[in-house]
């Protein structure tokens, strides 16, 4: 029996099996004639072609009969089941799944999703709080963020004698990383009103080409204090600066919810899921706090794997669990640390972003962010912060940053290294 993690943020849903294969894509999907096409394909046309596409299903996850009728999905219960298949169909379709859920989902949500993965068929062997999945490791109260697409999950998380447990758990209903993408982009908008008065809102193509490049724009501002930009129109390319500051006025702005709850809560330590990387980025008073790593949560269930189903006998929603203590001795290990990716017998710094293009079955790669690079990647904190990784290239990304591991994209193995200045 083949086991895999799923991880359910239509942000960025993750599978990965125990062989280690792995597949990521967003919570968009697009219905079209001969079927349902999910994750960054269907986002590619989610603002040029709204009709058809669609971007809240995990949200408002039911069985509700869609505003118009489709040939291929009644409801949004049909679209996540399309998703899901092909995730699992990217891993080479393991027969038994974990499911890692974030506290927004309802008890009848969750009953509808273990009845879609029954119809498809995969054996769902355990259901656990996606917030404890991702902490399992912390050694002290904390104040986790998660972002989905259209709302967040904030959670405290404690650990008491070896215990770890969600001790509360509060839902922002609006405050996804859409609502802050939405308010970049009239920002955006609105300097370009100003400045050439062109509305690139205006036109389904103009959305489009803002929200194709506001997730690369964002990830360079969390490096840059400004950014030189460009965006499409009828009178060619009309550039624009971006500077962090006002972009973080905006989320500023947008964090009143957040703030509330993390106030009610002084003593604890604050982390940011992978899906909140944003917030510290752009904001500095949020400068040092910590990042989780993306494949935290899933590396963390694999781990516990025996736990995990030993707290399974009926499919409830994991929201504690006792910690290994082997577990705990192996993680005050200080590891080794990469410095540099060699390839082609030249060592390329990661203490800052590092884009990989391929063109031509040829890798290029530069120490800076490359918004159309098929992998960003940058070394914090001990940790293989993935920036940017294309979805449409088949590439294996180490899970940890030790010398000796390796990244392959495209069949070209680069491998991680350590450099003493000593």
């Amino acid at each position: 029996m083949t086991v895999a993690i799923l991880e359910l943020n239509d942000q960025a849903l993750l599978i990965q099996s125990e062989e280690g294969q792995s597949h990521f894509e967003p919570g968009f999907a697009r219905l079209t004639a001969t079927g349902i096409e999910s994750g960054d394909s269907a986002r590619a046309t989610a603002w040029s072609n709204p009709q058809n596409s669609f971007n809240q299903y995990w949200r408002q996850l039911n069985q509700l009969p869609l505003p118009s009728k489709q040939n291929w999905a009644r409801h949004h219960g049909d679209i996540a089941y399309a998703q899901i298949k092909h995730m699992l169909e990217s891993i080479g379709s393991p027969s038994a799944l974990i499911l890692a859920v974030p506290g927004c989902f309802t008890d009848d949500q969750l009953a509808l999703l273990l009845g879609l993965a029954q119809a498809i068929p995969v054996e769902v062997k355990g259901v656990i709080d996606s917030a404890l999945a991702t902490g399992l490791q912390v050694q002290q109260e904390t104040v986790l963020i998660d972002l989905q697409l259209q709302q967040s999950v904030v959670s405290l998380i404690s650990n008491n004698e070896g215990k770890v447990a969600v001790s509360h758990q509060e839902v922002i209903p609006d405050l996804g990383i859409m609502y802050l993408y939405n308010g970049v982009a009239r920002h955006i908008s609105d300097r370009l009103i100003d400045d050439y008065r062109h509305d690139p809102l205006h036109s389904s193509e103009g959305e489009q080409a803002i929200y194709d490049h506001l997730p690369s724009w964002l990830m360079q501002l969390g490096w840059e204090n400004e950014i030189s930009v460009s965006l499409p129109s009828p009178r060619g390319e009309l550039p624009l600066i971006l500077r962090r500051e006002q972009i973080g006025e905006i989320i500023e702005q947008r964090l009143t919810s957040l703030n509330a709850i993390i106030e009610k809560h002084p003593n604890a330590k604050i982390s940011f899921a992978h899906s909140a990387n944003l917030i510290p980025a752009i904001l500095p008073r949020f400068a040092t706090a910590e990042v989780m790593a993306q494949p935290l949560g899933v590396e963390n269930c694999l781990a516990a794997q025996q736990q995990i189903l030993s707290s399974s006998s009926t499919l409830h929603r994991i929201t504690d669990l006792k910690t290994s203590d082997k577990k705990v001795k192996k993680s005050k290990i200080k590891q080794r640390c990469a410095t540099h990716l060699l390839f082609q017998d030249q060592a390329w710094p990661m203490d800052k972003p590092l884009s990989i293009s391929l063109q031509d079955n040829q890798l290029q790669l530069a120490n800076s962010i490359d918004s159309k690079a098929v992998f960003v990647a940058v070394i914090e904190d001990r940790q293989l912060r993935i920036m940017h990784q294309s979805t449409s290239i088949e590439m294996q990304v180490p899970s940890h940053c030790e010398p000796g591991q390796a990244l392959v994209i495209a069949g070209h193995r680069l491998k991680l290294i350590e450099v003493s200045n000593a």
